[in-house]
């Protein structure tokens, strides 16, 4: 009985997610769906054809994320990580990692429309380093959270045997933790680049119109009524993050990927 509920559980879980996105797919692939009728009368594939075109507006504005989503990412975990390594030797950590983990407890809206002017001031708003600039707080916040479990007694005390064998910092870096935090460095790359791959208020504030990311050109489509475009890009956006995820389901979990970790 209990195999059963699970069984339907799990089913139900798995219509959850994969109904909305055929949904979303219906809807970009259909010409008329009127209401009452359960399914379209009629199809096309316009939308489709002018997103994969050479030079579409859609294909140039998820190259940019893509490029934004990494950068952040790869800044964020970089810093996320030797922060915690810091934290982790401080005897009062605790305080200092609630001052790194502040970002978190901050709505971006409220931090957009508070430091907004401060971008402008700089000559920052408007620009794609004034977005990058704008998202890293939060997600450095995220990879201190995410790094700071690995660092326990017996990683430091691996460090520490390292370099009193001789080791340099940068081969204790390089040859130690950096084989055995590959697993949670590649979550939270993961994780962060999420962060900026669906920011929609910190784009549309300090952006100030001028950068066009993917997430905002579906709000736009959403905002004036083309349903089909809007859900063509809805699937464009969701694209990159479920591949990641059919890939190595294991980016969802940090804890499995250091238990996963050589």
């Amino acid at each position: 009985m209990k195999h059963a509920v699970a069984r339907l559980a799990a089913h139900g879980l798995g219509a959850m997610l994969v109904l909305p996105l055929l949904l979303l797919l219906i809807l970009s692939l259909t010409r008329v769906w009127r209401y009452p009728a359960l399914w379209p009368d009629s199809w096309q594939f316009d939308q489709w054809r002018a997103l994969l075109a050479h030079g579409s507006v859609l294909l140039h504005a998820a190259l940019r994320s893509l490029a934004l989503a990494l950068a952040v990412a790869l800044a964020a975990t970089s810093a996320g990580f030797l922060t915690s390594r810091v934290l982790a030797r401080q005897n009062c950590g605790a305080q200092w990692l609630a001052l790194a983990l502040l970002p978190a407890a901050i709505p971006p809206v409220i931090y957009a429309l508070s430091l907004g002017q401060v971008y402008a001031a700089l000559g920052l708003s408007g620009s794609y380093g004034g977005v990058l600039l704008a998202q890293m707080p939060f997600a450095y916040a995220y990879a201190v959270l995410l790094c700071r479990g690995y660092w326990t007694r017996d990683t430091l005390a691996l460090g520490a045997l390292a370099h009193a064998l001789g080791a340099r910092p940068a081969q204790v870096a390089w040859r130690v933790h950096g084989p055995l935090a590959r697993g949670l460095l590649a979550v939270c790359v993961f994780q962060t680049a999420l962060i900026s791959w669906f920011d929609f208020a910190l784009v549309r504030f300090i952006g100030a119109g001028q950068v066009e990311t993917l997430t905002l050109k579906v709000f736009d489509y959403l905002g004036a009524g083309d349903l089909r475009q809007a859900s063509a890009a809805a699937l464009l956006l969701l694209a990159p993050p479920c591949t990641a995820l059919l890939v190595n389901p294991r980016l969802l979990w940090p804890a499995l990927a250091v238990r996963a970790a050589p």
